[in-house]
This record gives C-alpha cells, structure tokens and sequence, in this order.
C-alpha cells in the first residue's frame, strides 16, 4: 500500500471526438472507485494513478477506450461514436436487414419517439417524423380521417399507403368509411376514416416507412404509394414486466372564425332594409344598446375530455416471449354529440419449441365506437354555426330549441340551429376488428430458414342513425327517419418462402429470399332506411317504419391475387452492397390479356468511409455512404371484374328485375405502373455528432385506371374503365440530425427534415378532356386536372379589383347584365372583351412548395423536454366557407344569414371606396361569389406541433419495493399556429381521401388543441 501510494502520480489530459472536447467523459482507474469526469473542453486531472494502471473512458453514445495511464505528458484521447445505429435491424418487408446494408430509402420511427402522445391512431403520430411523408388530418372528428402521402402523388385513384402489421397488410382505402348523411337528405360530410383508429398506439415496438420503388417493390401491386411496416411489441429475454399506462387530456377548438356579432349584425341589417328600400325594424335601429347575441362557435365548441388506461405483461421463459396488452381508450369530440371510445386486447407469443421450430402468433382484437356529426358540408353544423344569426337564442324560455322564423335567423340552404342538428341529426358506428397472423419458422440446415405464415383481417361494422321529425321555427322535418347498416369485410393471405443467409470469408455475405404469396378479399353490407311513426329515438327499428318508404341496399364484392417473390442482398466488407427483388403477381381484378404484371427492382450502395484511402478524413468525416436504386410497382385500385361488362339489377315496377348496364367491360385494361428512380447519401461528421441523409428522387406514375371522360361537362357519362394518363414527380429529402451539447448531467440533439416536390400531369385522355374536382352535389366545380400542370389546382376567374365609378364601370369589359359600381371585375384572360368560362384559368394548388419539421430533445439528469414544430410552405387554401359568409347570394344564403366580419369593410360609394370587398347586394347580379382566386387564400404555416415534458423518478426511490419505474409526463399537442389563413386551420387534407380534392374548406371539423398528464408504472 506504501508503495503504491508513494509512487502514485497525476493524469492529466484532454479528451476530443472529431477534433472538439468532448464534455462528461468518465474516466476511472480500472479496477479501483478512482475517477473523474472532463470538464467543458474535455479536460481532466485524476490524482494518485498508479503509473502502472490503465484508465477507462466511456460516455454514452460513444466507444469505450482502454489506455495506459500517461504521467508524464498531456493524455490525448480521442473518441469514435458508437455505430450501433448502423447494425440496428430495420424491417424490409418479408424480412430484416442490417440499418447499414440497406440501399434504399427507408425511414424509421422508434416507440421512444411517439410514447407519452395521446394519439388516437398510429397515422398520426407520423406528422413531421419522417422526411418525404406528409400527413393530414382531415377532419377533427374523433377517429377521423387521415390522408397520408409518401413522395407526393402517385395516381389520381388513390395516394394512401400501405399498412402492414407484423406482416399482415391493412388497406388504408376500404373498410374504414363511416355513415353517410346523404342516406338522409343532404350532403355526405367526411366519411373516410383512420384505416388504424382500431390499432392502440402502446403496442408499437417500431414503424418503418419504405418510400421509393426499390424498397416497395417486393410488395409489388399493393406497393405503389408506399409501404407503412408496423411492428408490434414483444417479449424481451430475461425481462419479465408488468407495467400499467393512463393519461387524461382535454381538447379545445384552437381558434375562432371572426364573424359578426349583434351589434355588427344589426348594423348590417339596416343597411340591407335600406337597400331594399324598406323601413329599418326597431331591433337595427340603434345596434350600440345590444349586446353581444348568441356566440354559436361558443355554443358548438366544447372542452372536451380523452383518457386512456393500458395494463401489459411481457417477457420471455424457456424459451418462448409473451406480450399480452389490454387497452381503454376513449375521447370526446369539441363539437357537441361526437366522440369515439375503443378497447383492444393484443397477444403476441412465439416459441422455440424445438432447436429447428419456432411459432408464434399476433394477434389483436379490437372494438370500437364513433358516433358522427355533419361537417365538411353546407348543411354540417360548422358551417350552420358560422351563418346563424347572433339575434336567434339557442333555446326559448321554456328550454325548448329555438329556430328562424320570418325576419329572425336563417333559414337558408339546411341552415337552422346547429346545437339543435347536433342533437337530431347524428350518427353511430360500432367496429369490430380481429387482426393478426399464425407463424411457423423451419431451420432446414445452418442460414436456411422455411417461414409459413397465415394472416387475417376481419372487420365487421354496423351503423345506425335515427333523425326524429322536428320543427324549428319556419325549418320543418315532416318524417321520422331511420337507416342501418351492417359492412363485413375477410382478408387473408398464405405466405410461404425461403431465406437463406450466408457468410464467405468474413467479407461476402448474401440473403437470399424466394416464396409463394396467395391472398382474398371479399366484403359485403347490407342497408335500409324507412321513415314513419316511430315512437321515439329508443325505437329505431326498420320494421316500425312505413313499408311504402322502404329503401334496400345491398352490394358485395371480392378479389383475390397470386404472387411469386424473390430477393437477392450482398454485401462485400461492409462497402459494397447491392440489392434486387423481382415480384409477379396475377389479380383477379383483371382479364387473361393482362392478368400478371411483373415488378423488378435494384438498389446499390458504396460505404465510401470504409475504404482505406478515406482514413485521413475519417477523423472529421465518420460515415459517407452513396446509395441508388430503382424499381417498379403496380396499382390495382379499382372494383373487382370491371374487365368484364356488369349487369345491376333492381326490382322492376312491372315485376321481376331490370337490369342495366353497371360497367361496359375492357378485357385489356391493365396494371397502373409506378416506375421510380433515387438515388441519396448518408453522411457522419464530428463522431457522428452530425447527421446528414440526403435523397433525390424521380416517379413516374402511368396507365391509370380510370373511366373514359365523355366531356367536361359529362364526367362519368360512360361506364367504361381504361388506362390512360402518365404523372411525373421530382423531390428531394433532406434530414439533419445533430447532438448539440453532450455532457454527463445536460444533454441536447435536433432533427431536421426538410420536404419538397413538383408533380406534372403530363399526359391524360387527349385534347379537352380534364378531370375536374366539383364539391356540394356536383353542383361547384372548384379544381381542374389537366395535361401539362399540377394535380388538383383551382381553377377559376381571376378578380381585378372593384369597379369604383361609372368610368371603371364603362371601360372594364363585359361582365353580367346587372354589373354596377362596387362589384368585383374579373381580368379578360383572352381579350374579348367579355367575361365567359374561357377567362378561367389555374388560380393556386394545395401543393406546398416545401414542408419541413424541426424537433429538439433536451434531458437534464432525469427531466426530458421535446418541441416539434412543422410547417408548411407555399401551399394554398380554396375557403369554400366564405361563398356563404362573404356576401348574399343566390343559392348561397338569404339575408338574414350571418357573415364574416369583412362585411363590415363593403363597398359603398361616397362612404367606403378603399377596399376590395364588393358591395352589399341581395341577388348578386354580377355574380360576385363564382368561383375565383377571391376565395384562394395562403395556407402557410408554422405550428408548434408538441411539447412533451416528462421526468423519471429516480430508482433509489423504489430500491425494496415492487416497482421498477415511474414516468409522469404532461403533454400538449397542436398548441399554437402561426398562419394568415382566415378559417380555423390550414393543415387540411383531402375531402374523403380525394386527391382531386385537395386543400378545400367546407366547413371542417377543427382539429383541436390536446393537453393530457400521464403516469406509466412498471413493475
């Protein structure tokens, strides 16, 4: 002990990643409690070190480093990151690869990053994860829509991924509509919903997003949008836990439409009976006395309520892992009488029950509830709660609902009290879903495996709405209505296939896959509605209704599909790697004449950094890898059989049937093609403190199945499918991902993804014909398609300004035969002199010129913060909204509806001439409300998207007790948007997943603002 204690010395020295100090390093003498830690600048002094011992460096995320201890001169130490990320498994579909051999363009999401977010479904937690996946919520509705679009747009059939579920595919177009309003007069509203509002989002181990064509092709005809991989929690060996997760949140509507209050409304008012050359009543005549009338969007918006409870149990004994997790979730809507509650259990279990065998089976069965509201819709209650009088009360003095009556309210176009609608007319659909697959893994000899795996998706669904006869005022429901409906739908598929893995020399390893896939779809539903004397809203049976107003629906259908895949990785001394897959399939969706369609793909990659003449930069430069890859895929969304001429029969009013002709068939339609090209860098710097990936990318889509166009006027007039059209669309991708300050108590990292596209309709079914995008009954149409421009741009007149005096008036060209002063000039495009249909022209898109997410991580000791923000650029918003709160028109609202308060600011002469907002009229002679860039508003923006804070209680806390963990977290999602959009939020989808229909508002169901307090216990 004397000894070492008199030839015991001072270490110092500096410790650096990348040529920078590294801060927080521990340094120990091995063996002994001797250490230190460096200071900012990677610094240390460590005092009594034997000269003989060895010191210890280590630090989170990097390689530990074992050297002699020095006393004699300044240690110098350099540290390399820990590439583990690189050898982390990635699902590829069908299999797994090494993070580092992968040569496509594949982004992954962790449970880490989306834990403690009170998400309703999967979908949307993806928002601002992953560069190059643009994700919007259609609708607010609870259990809502949600359109998803990977790289842009792919076909003008369909642009949702994929989703598969350790291995089972869901479908993200069909089984997942709600109930339709039209079914009881009306417009439809929003009817899509999230294909994954079934999936609870704690059982997700990891999500991997395949987005070119060299990662999707192995998918073949389901993989032309982009493959979503889910997989689900397992069993971890030599940890058995039980752990119980609850949170509770409230929503609020974010923000307010600014329309009139009382005293502006009467204002308003006055000036209209003095239009009309009419007696101003007594209740206009003095607007300063009256208060603030009826605030609708107060009375419609609620605080709503949404918690969650899970209990899971996990582990691994003997060989065989187990995760078993039961779930409760349930969430108000803000808008009155909408919600949406689900149960789930999930069992996941596999086992070695021979050296040779293993099984296993995930399974997960869920239950859910959504009860709906009319929204997205002229007759939806947003909008009735933007155009109903302040001057109507909500309920009279004896508590019954108020309605409009003559020169109180409006009662125009479905428009009454909408507390009332929320109450009479919504609607309820029960889902039940059991989703998994049974799997059996062969090893035949040493790197040869034989899979054979079933998997299964049922869904049953049953709907139901009862709309009792009402009167409100002088707006009367005569009759008593009632509709049901029952939906079933069976998947399956039999997957059966090789894969070999093998190894020469420590440098030549191969994967090689070859397999067998058979999968069916069949689904049915079956409806009926009848009106009458029901005895009230408890008895809604259909056999209590009036038989003579009886209306039955039934439809089925089914495909199914045959496929050969096969796929060859290489990798030569992590450097080279090179990838090719090549998938047949033959779907019955299509005739003898072109019944297969073959999709091959090739990817490759060079890991430069590992090659020895790199090393002299590999000390700033850690990790650069090139990789490039093209593929091809397939589209096959369309009905079934619709290569064959269909005959619909109805129930003839002679007896008997009648049949028409549903589909004209074509026995050479053929698959749509999705060709892509990418090609990309992965880049490391400063011990991989810095983050680059980088991709360009190329699709060109064509051969859509769609039915011939007669004319523009006659969208649909032939019942007849062919492949026409081509799409092209170029992006980049961009994602940064930096760890700004590490030391051993502080830490903070930033990711970075950066998004953009152009996409071209380059060709379709010739000269004049377009498709167009019409909303409310057809009756609008508000977007164009046509070769040579965008997919989905409004399309429209174009305004030039207000006629301010008879000059203006005289010289501007001719426009409608009641034109006068303080009415909106719109530009003669094609110098006639005239305003017609051939003075409309593109007037904005929804495409943005980039979007972008920016999220910033902060840990101290056992506290953690995260901050996502997203954004959208240059994206641009056709408020449809404002066709009935910006003025009176025909057909658009009467004039006692409410309006924005941009009224206010009308023109009138001699009093207000400096605005661009048209004068008060009561029949718009110059048909001020067409469809016009008036309406085209900016949809940028910037949200703070979430801010998550959590803190873990230290462990010591628990040391004698049966609990091993405690998280408590508050949370709070969509808390503020920076935006000049006018209505209540501009990240809008598409209306029923439409892409035609991109970026309109119709009354949306605002997506709230969510903050939630979570505890997860584990035991």
């Amino acid at each position: 002990m004397w000894g070492n204690f008199f030839f015991a010395q001072t270490v110092k020295g500096k410790v650096t990643s990348g040529g920078l100090g590294l801060p927080g390093v521990g340094v120990i003498v091995q063996g002994t409690k001797n250490a230190t830690t460096t200071d900012f600048d990677g610094g240390f002094v460590l005092n009594n070190v034997d000269p003989k011992s060895t010191l210890i460096f280590s630090y989170i995320g990097y390689k530990s480093v074992s050297l002699p201890a020095d006393t004699k001169s300044v240690m110098k130490v350099n540290m390399v990151n820990d590439l583990e990320k690189l050898n982390e498994v990635v699902v590829i579909g069908y299999g797994t690869s090494k993070r580092k051999d992968v040569n496509g363009a594949i982004s992954s999401i962790k449970a880490s990053e989306i834990q403690d977010k009170p998400f309703t479904s999967i979908d949307q937690a993806l928002v601002g994860k992953a560069a190059g996946v643009n994700v919007t919520q259609n609708s607010g509705t609870p259990g809502g829509g949600i359109s998803v679009q990977i790289r842009g747009i792919t076909s003008i059939n369909g642009n949702e991924p994929l989703y598969v579920i350790d291995g089972t595919p869901v479908f993200a177009d069909k089984n997942n509509d709600s109930f339709s309003f039209s079914a009881l007069g009306g417009g439809n509203g929003q009817t899509k919903n999230s294909a994954l509002s079934g999936l609870n989002i704690s059982d997700i181990e990891s999500i991997d997003i395949l987005k070119d064509a060299s990662s999707t092709a192995i998918y073949g005809a389901n993989g032309a949008n982009g493959v979503v991989l889910i997989t689900t929690k397992k069993g971890k060996k030599g940890k058995s836990t039980f752990s119980y997760e609850t949170y509770l949140g409230t929503q609020q509507v974010t923000n307010s439409v600014d329309v009139l209050n009382l005293p502006q409304y009467a204002a308003y008012q006055a000036k209209i009976f003095k239009l009309n050359g009419e007696p101003v009543p007594y209740q206009y005549q003095k607007p300063d006395l009256l208060g603030n009338g009826t605030n609708w969007q107060d009375e419609l918006f609620r605080t709503a309520t949404m918690y969650n409870h899970q209990i899971a149990f996990s582990g691994e004994k003997d060989g065989t892992r187990y995760y078993t997790s039961l779930n409760y979730f349930d969430q108000e809507g803000i808008v009155l009488n909408s919600d949406f509650n689900r149960m789930s259990l999930r069992l996941n279990v596999d086992s070695s029950v021979k050296s040779w065998l293993k099984i296993g089976n995930n399974m997960s069965i869920s239950k859910s509830s959504q009860q709906v509201v009319r929204n997205d819709d002229r007759g939806g209650l947003v909008m009735n709660t933007l155009r109903q009088s302040p001057e109507l009360p909500v309920r009279y003095a004896d508590g019954s609902f108020a309605g409009p009556t003559s020169g109180l309210g409006s009662s125009a176009n479905e428009t009454t009290n909408p507390i009332a609608l929320s109450e009479y007319n919504n609607a309820k659909t029960d889902r039940y879903k059991i989703n998994g697959n049974l799997f059996a893994d062969f090893t035949l000899t040493k790197g040869l495996v034989f899979r054979s795996e079933l998997g299964y998706d049922l869904n049953f669904a049953k709907s139901s709405s009862f709309a009792p006869a009402y009167t409100l005022g002088n707006v009367s429901e005569l009759l008593n209505k009632s509709f049901k409906q029952q939906d079933q739908s069976f998947y399956w598929s039999l997957k059966n296939y090789l894969t070999y893995n093998k190894t020469l020399n420590e440098k030549h390893n191969f994967t090689f896959l070859l397999g067998q896939e058979a999968q069916e779809s069949q689904y049915e539903y079956l409806s009926g509605y009848r009106s009458g004397d029901f005895l009230s809203k408890d008895f809604t049976n259909l056999n209590i209704g009036d038989i003579d107003t009886a209306v039955n629906g039934n439809g089925s259908g089914r495909w199914s599909m045959t496929s050969y895949i096969s796929r060859l990785n290489y990798s030569f001394s992590d450097r080279y790697s090179f990838s090719a897959s090549l998938r047949a399939d033959a779907s019955s969706n299509f005739g003898p004449n072109n019944k297969w369609g073959y999709f091959p793909s090739f990817a490759a990659g060079w890991t430069v950094s590992n090659e020895k003449f790199f090393e002299p930069l590999s000390s700033t430069v850690n990790y650069l890898k090139f990789r490039a890859g093209y593929g091809s895929v397939g589209n096959q969304n369309i009905p079934a059989n619709r290569y064959q001429t269909i005959l619909s029969l109805t129930a003839s009013p002679f007896g008997g049937v009648s049949p028409t002709i549903d589909n004209l068939g074509n026995p050479d339609i053929k698959w749509e093609s999705l060709k892509s090209f990418n090609v990309g860098f992965e880049l490391g710097m400063l011990s991989n403190r810095v983050k680059l990936d980088f991709d360009y990318y190329i699709k060109h889509s064509s051969n859509f199945l769609t039915k011939q166009i007669n004319d523009e006027s006659n969208q649909s007039a032939l019942n007849y499918y062919l492949n026409t059209g081509e799409i092209e669309t170029k992006g980049i991708e961009l994602t940064l991902n930096t760890r700004n300050i590490i030391t051993e108590n502080f830490t903070w990292d930033s990711t970075v993804i950066f998004s953009k596209y152009n996409n071209e309709l380059t060709s379709f079914q010739g000269a004049g014909k377009s498709l167009l995008g019409k909303v409310q009954f057809d009756l609008y149409n508000v977007t164009r398609t046509t070769e040579g421009e965008p997919v989905g741009q409004f399309y429209g007149y174009v305004t030039d300004g207000l006629f301010k005096n008879a000059a203006e008036l005289a010289a501007g060209p001719t426009q409608e035969t009641g034109t006068g002063i303080g009415d909106i000039r719109f530009k003669d495009l094609n110098g006639d002199g005239k305003i017609d249909a051939k003075d409309q022209k593109a007037i904005g898109s929804a495409i943005p010129d980039f979007t972008y997410s920016f999220t910033n991580n902060f840990k101290y000791k056992n506290v953690s913060l995260s901050v996502v923000l997203t954004g959208s650029q240059g994206n641009e918003i056709y408020n449809f909204t404002r066709h009935y709160t910006d003025g009176i028109y025909p057909g658009f609202g009467d004039r006692f509806a409410n309006l924005t308060t941009r009224a206010i600011n009308a023109f009138e002469p001699g009093v207000n001439e400096n605005t661009n907002e048209p004068r008060i009229t009561l029949n718009d002679p110059n048909g001020n409300g067409r469809i016009s860039n008036r309406f085209v508003e900016d949809g940028s923006y910037l949200r703070i998207q979430n801010v998550s804070l959590s803190y873990d209680l230290p462990s010591k806390i628990f040391k004698n007790s049966i609990i091993t963990k405690v998280r408590l977290y508050v949370n709070v999602q969509n808390l503020y948007t920076w935006t000049k959009y006018s209505g209540f939020d501009p990240a809008l989808g598409n209306l029923d997943q439409n892409i035609t229909l991109s970026g309109i508002d119709l009354g949306r169901y605002p997506v709230p603002r969510t903050t939630s307090m979570g505890l997860n216990l584990e035991f």
